[in-house]
């Protein structure tokens, strides 16, 4: 039953996350309908490039919009300040606080990896020489390991701040994080925005361990966090 409650509040969130992804990769297909044409002697390459940079983007918006609302009953299409109508019935059922966010953050943490795998299978298949079964597969598993570690702080903050606060405050944090990876070594080593980018970590070359052991242990720790978090608070 908790399975399917989450997915009914979710639902209409990965449905919209797909329709925009639909809308993304048919544009291109639309435009010359209404007379716009890229530019004579555009490189593939380059258009390629805009193709990956635009999919790392939903990478992180896919993972901070689904990420739930902690044990908060999340709204079905938009965000909003103060709890939800029926948080208290969910408060009220016989699970402990952290089985229900397993839970929640079980299945939305399910639902970005299926968007994110066919995300970056398409990536690379779209890239000028094509790709190899392996490593489409490799670079797959490497953006899915990433980018829970976004998730995994979009669950965090959703344990501490209210829904509408969520999304930008885990938005400001990897924008805060994006410049400060470009200034510190150290954080560009193992920076998960890094891990995601097949720029600093071609398909071609050996799996970058450093973002991947850190977003594992950055996104526990993010979990650990909001089930101590979510014990102690009081609604």
């Amino acid at each position: 039953m908790l399975w399917y409650k989450a997915w009914l509040e979710t639902r209409w969130r990965f449905v919209f996350m797909v329709g925009s992804i639909l809308l993304i990769w048919l544009t291109p297909l639309w435009l010359p309908s209404f007379g716009f044409r890229l530019p004579q002697g555009v490189p593939a390459s380059k258009i390629w490039m805009g193709v990956h940079l635009g999919s790392v983007l939903l990478y992180i918006i896919a993972a901070n919009f689904l990420a739930g609302s902690g044990v908060n009953s999340q709204t079905t299409y938009a965000a909003a300040s103060g709890f939800h109508g029926s948080m208290f019935f969910t408060l009220s059922l016989p699970v402990s606080r952290r089985r229900l966010l397993l839970v929640r953050a079980g299945l939305g943490a399910l639902l970005t990896s299926a968007l994110v795998a066919v995300l970056a299978g398409y990536t690379l298949l779209q890239r000028p020489g094509g790709a190899s079964s392996f490593e489409v597969v490799e670079y797959v598993a490497r953006s899915i390991v990433c980018t829970m570690a976004v998730y995994a702080l979009s669950v965090l903050m959703a344990c501490v701040l209210d829904e509408m606060w969520q999304f930008y405050a885990t938005s400001f944090f990897w924008m805060a994080f994006y410049l400060a990876q470009s200034r510190l070594a150290v954080i560009a080593w193992i920076s998960p925005l890094r891990g995601m980018s097949l720029f600093s970590y071609p398909a071609n070359a050996p799996m970058p361990w450093a973002p991947i052991v850190a977003s594992l242990a950055f996104a526990g720790i993010c979990l650990c966090a909001s089930v101590l978090v979510l014990q102690r608070k009081e609604y």
